[in-house]
């Protein structure tokens, strides 16, 4: 069993599609409470390395193909850690979930487990989104206030939108600064929105007193007027010069679905230029990106694109391509439904062009006496 008594951070490495990269090392400090919360190896896609550390290989899952793997390892708590809360994985990596009893471990689900009990983990990765890259998963554990007085106070500010006016295919830079006002240990999301769709996001954590400032670069591929920001900060006006390319037209195949079933949400690109153009679409489900495609259309051409997006809740969701209407899902309730006893396609909860560097993938865990993160 992987344990540490005087360590805060007990670290994992997690190589995805690639295994030519030595493991990094990470920096520690010492914390009464680093028995709390432990890893353990259960699969043939883990084992602890030389240094302690967790490594998931999935080198075996290269191509594009999505897989659930089962039991991949453990998270454990302490016989005598009776002041934890809650515990969940946080990561903005599109394409990799991980999932505890057919139920997505992330900041809005979290598993609440009780002295001694220990949660197996799944892992599933989508490699038609998930790419070789090098990115930082945060094992998150949240303890009870010691004080009850004790509470965090975030806000955003100082926002800034640079440049305002760029050629298709150049970048914007959005800053603001996060402070945290209160007593207490606080975490904030920041949203970065496009006309009023999440197209990116960044967890914060913050101790009293603490600040930070958050920094998103987004890629402005079509022509036109946008109104850009982070959501609850603010927003600035930016011009795209460039070819009116444009996506002509949206549509659902199937508008009402079972859950657990997919919806083809099929879109068609013009290029009226006389230069052949590559964009990148972008799917939003009730305005959040879920998933990309990049496309090259001919000069004076069209280019058809199709989105599959499987959906496991029973709602009626909106659906847009590139801010273009497609219209609505509609997603019948099925009984006795398990995420495990099928594959997944792309399922981030906000997606991002996949990094094209290789590289592997951190895991660990962070402790504190209410709230902690690795960054």
């Amino acid at each position: 069993m992987l344990s540490s008594r005087t360590l805060l951070v007990m670290a994992a490495v997690c190589f995805l599609f690639t295994l030519a990269i030595p493991t990094a090392a990470l920096t520690v400090g010492e914390d009464e409470t680093s028995d709390d919360v432990v890893l353990e190896p259960t699969s043939s896609y883990a084992e602890l390395d030389g240094s302690n550390e967790l490594v998931l290989d999935f080198d075996g899952f290269n191509g594009n193909t999505a897989f659930v793997t089962r039991d991949v390892f453990t998270i454990s708590v302490g016989e005598d850690a009776d002041n934890i809360e809650a515990v969940w994985i946080d990561h903005d990596v599109e394409g990799v979930a991980f999932y505890a009893d057919g139920s997505e471990i992330a900041p809005e689900s979290r598993l609440e487990l009780s002295p001694g009990d220990s949660q197996t983990i799944d892992v599933t990765v989508d490699t038609h989104v998930a790419k070789s890259t090098t990115e930082t998963f945060t094992v998150v554990v949240e303890y009870e206030d010691e004080e009850d007085d004790q509470e965090s106070d975030i806000d955003g500010s100082s926002l800034s939108v640079s440049p305002t006016t760029v050629e298709a295919g150049e970048t914007v830079t959005v800053n603001a600064t996060y402070r945290n006002d209160g007593d207490g240990w606080g975490v904030e999301t920041a949203r970065l929105t496009v006309d009023g769709t999440v197209v990116d996001q960044r967890t914060v954590a913050l101790s009293s007193g603490e600040k930070q400032t958050v920094s998103f670069e987004r890629r402005m591929e079509w022509p036109g007027t946008y109104e850009i920001g982070i959501e609850g900060v603010g927003y600035q006006s930016v011009t795209v010069a460039g070819p009116q390319v444009e996506v002509s037209s949206a549509t659902i195949d199937d508008a009402t679905i079972t859950a657990g079933e997919t919806a083809d949400v099929r879109a068609t690109v013009r290029n009226p230029s006389d230069r052949r153009i590559e964009r990148t679409l972008e799917l939003s489900v009730d305005g959040i990106v879920v998933d990309t495609r990049t496309v090259s259309i001919p000069a004076n051409g069209e280019r058809a694109v199709t989105f599959q997006r499987s959906f496991d809740e029973p709602g009626t969701y909106a659906i847009e391509v590139s801010g273009v209407d497609a219209g609505t899902v509609t997603v019948e309730e099925r009984a006795g439904f398990d995420i495990r006893n099928r594959e997944l396609s792309p399922m981030t909860t906000a997606a991002l062009a996949p990094p094209a560097t290789a590289g592997l993938l951190f895991l660990a865990i962070a402790a504190n006496r209410r709230w902690s993160f690795v960054r």
